[in-house]
C-alpha cells in the first residue's frame, strides 16, 4: 500500500507538503468497519490517529451510561493526549461507518521528531493548538451547564449542611 496522503488540516495545518509526505511514512493506514472500537475508555492508548475517511464518534461513560462528546471526520485527529501522556484513554471512539485512519505510535512519533525537527515542531504546534481549543470548549461547556467537579460539590454540600443546622 502506498504511503497515506495526509491532509493539510487540523494538527498538520502547520506542515508543508514535503513534511506531511515524510510524516506519513512513519505511520500506517487502517480501514475501519461500522461500530468498530478504535479507542476504549480505560484501556491503554499509545497512538495518535488522523481521520482520512469516515466519521468517528467519541463518548465517555458516566454513571454507567455513554455520554456523547463529539464526532470527528476527515482531517481531524483522535488520541492526541496519548502523545504527551501515554496511558489510559479518557473516552471511547467508535467508527460510525466504514472509514480509514492513519495512525502513529508514540515511539514512531518521537523518532519523527528526532529525524525531522522542524516539521516535528509544526506537528507539536498543531497538536497543542488543537488541545487548547478542546480545553476551551470543555471549559465553556462546564460553565454553561454549571457543572461542578465532584470534589467541589461534596465540599459545597457539606458547607451548606454545616451552616443550616450543625
Amino acid at each position: 500500500m502506498p504511503p497515506a496522503s495526509l491532509p493539510r488540516s487540523s494538527i498538520l495545518s502547520f506542515m508543508d507538503d514535503e513534511a506531511r509526505e515524510n510524516f506519513a511514512t512513519y505511520g500506517t493506514v487502517n480501514e475501519t468497519t461500522p461500530g468498530q472500537v478504535i479507542i476504549k475508555q480505560g484501556d491503554v492508548n499509545l497512538h495518535l490517529f488522523i481521520v482520512l475517511q469516515g466519521t468517528f464518534e467519541i463518548f465517555t461513560e458516566s454513571t454507567g451510561r455513554p455520554v456523547p462528546l463529539d464526532a470527528v471526520g476527515p482531517g481531524d485527529c483522535l488520541g492526541e493526549v496519548a502523545v504527551f501522556e501515554p496511558g489510559l484513554a479518557s473516552a471511547t471512539v467508535t467508527s460510525a461507518g466504514a472509514g480509514q485512519l492513519w495512525s502513529i505510535d508514540v515511539e514512531h512519533l518521537q523518532q519523527f521528531l528526532i529525524d525531522w525537527p522542524h516539521p516535528g515542531c509544526a506537528a507539536v504546534l498543531g497538536i497543542t493548538t488543537l488541545l487548547s481549543r478542546r480545553l476551551k470548549r470543555a471549559n465553556n461547556l462546564i460553565r454553561s451547564n454549571e457543572i461542578l467537579p465532584t470534589f467541589l460539590s461534596v465540599r459545597t454540600r457539606k458547607r451548606a449542611e454545616g451552616s443550616s443546622g450543625g
